[in-house]
């Protein structure tokens, strides 16, 4: 009888517990959302991802380790990272033909908006619309790539854009006012290229601003600039390499035209920016700078890592004006692959990667930007990776990082579908610009029906 009053008593334990069990889990919320509380790891089955990416050395350890740090918060998620400096499309295009895509990686931005076209990228709309640490709302403007009106392609897995880049100490020994770090101060295309032909020197010591000058054997050049940014100055000139409608491309508009015969006149009529001939000769900007080759360097703020690295007395300034002051920005995008089978697991880590802290010494760096608004207007965040030298000059802050987000404009061909065909057809032309063979209006008509023909309009 003791024995079956103590069963009994047990019974009735493990019916109140089941009960109790039973109300918990009643009362919970089951969610496949992998942005909410993640229970411990032994609750969870393993996971492997696959991540690919470029860059430099320095840029791959720094994925590495931030690698590490999120398979360190989330321990039953392996990373596997693929590192490819070298032809990259080709070796994703190869993963993709053997099944075996990424799931998370890096990718062009005109390539993102192609493939995201060809089914090959997953939707990121769901995520961001109802993740509560990264969306659209906590991002600064211009960082999600849409392929169609709801569906994003890609978010940029870091900001860049455009400024103007110097040696302090040629510019004091040359008598010349540092370059202004506000939109509102900007130098005119005018004070700059009074600027540059100052700094311009030939091999017997004549500036550019001589009658003696010799235009065929420059020893110093004012300025230097990436001839693949032929489009640097066109949003200063209130235009776009795409038409308003986005009907067609705008290579006829005058405004267009004047913007980039302004730098290929800093070639051939001027004389005071290498031609790509001569450009051959030089070394890489950051030590161009440093060898005193080049004074002032249009170029994207990645080049303050080098900078720093080479020990350069450097400064910043923001780009010269035409009619307004403008920057281009040109970040490329973090995609997800549609054949991904984890997708939240992938998430987690591809927002991972958004966060602003975890790539924080790329940022500190000088080599990234952040892509939270709140790093750009938070002290104590700014102060994280804005005030870091070397890599990041006085200046910076408004020259770069203010004008970024206050007058950055996407480059065109986070717009332009086709892409690549249209640069087939257009690259002919800008090389006859940079050789000195044709003039802007020139070239571009050469090419226009071409472009006409190919244009297939624009994504959102």
């Amino acid at each position: 009888m003791k024995r079956d009053r103590r069963g009994m008593a047990v019974m009735l334990i493990i019916c109140a517990l089941l009960l109790l069990a039973g109300c918990r889990e009643a009362g919970s919320t089951p969610s496949n959302d992998a942005t909410e509380h993640e229970p411990a790891d032994g609750n969870r089955d393993k996971v492997v991802l696959t991540y690919a990416s470029w860059g430099s050395p320095n840029e791959k350890e720094a994925k590495e380790r931030m690698i590490e740090k999120f398979m360190e918060k989330y321990p039953w998620i392996t990373v596997k990272y693929v590192y490819e400096p070298g032809d990259y499309i080709a070796k994703l295009t190869t993963m993709y033909a053997s099944n075996k895509a990424p799931d998370v990686f890096m990718l062009h931005k005109h390539t993102a908006l192609q493939w995201a076209e060809q089914g090959k990228l997953y939707n990121l709309k769901h995520f961001l619309a109802a993740d509560t640490e990264i969306n659209e709302d906590s991002l600064i403007p211009n960082a999600v790539m849409y392929w169609e009106q709801g569906k994003v392609a890609g978010v940029k897995v870091a900001e860049e854009s455009f400024a103007l880049y110097y040696n302090a100490d040629m510019l004091h020994e040359a008598g010349i006012e540092l370059p202004p770090v506000k939109a509102e101060d900007a130098w005119s295309w005018d004070q700059f290229l009074l600027a540059a032909k100052k700094l311009t020197i030939d091999r017997n010591g004549h500036n550019a601003l001589s009658r003696d000058f010799d235009p065929h054997h420059i020893t110093q050049f004012g300025v230097r600039f990436n001839t693949w940014m032929w489009h640097l100055m066109v949003p200063s000139n209130d235009t776009s390499v795409i038409a308003p409608d986005g009907s067609r491309m705008n290579l006829d508009d005058p405004a267009v035209i004047d913007a980039v015969q302004k730098l290929a006149d800093l070639i051939y009529v001027h004389h005071v920016a290498p031609s790509p001939i001569q450009e051959k000769n030089l070394p890489q900007p950051a030590l161009a700078l440093q060898s005193r080759k080049v004074a002032m360097d249009l170029d994207g703020q990645w080049v303050q890592l080098d900078l720093g690295a080479a020990g350069v007395n450097y400064g910043v300034g923001i780009l010269p004006k035409l009619k307004t002051s403008r920057t281009i920005q040109f970040g490329e995008p973090l995609v997800m692959s549609k054949a991904t089978k984890h997708p939240n697991e992938a998430w987690l880590f591809y927002k991972w990667q958004l966060d602003s802290e975890n790539a924080i010494d790329l940022h500190a760096s000088g080599l990234w930007m952040p892509l939270l608004k709140d790093y750009y207007t938070k002290p104590e965040l700014i102060a994280r990776w804005a005030d870091v030298k070397p890599g990041h000059p006085d200046g910076y802050q408004d020259a770069v990082m203010r004008q970024t987000i206050e007058n950055g404009v996407n480059s065109y061909d986070y717009y332009i579908k086709d892409n690549a065909n249209i640069r087939a057809i257009l690259q002919p032309a800008l090389d006859q610009i940079w050789l000195g063979k044709k003039n802007v209006k020139e070239a571009f008509q050469s090419v226009s029906t071409k472009i006409d023909a190919a244009f297939r309009g624009t994504y959102p």
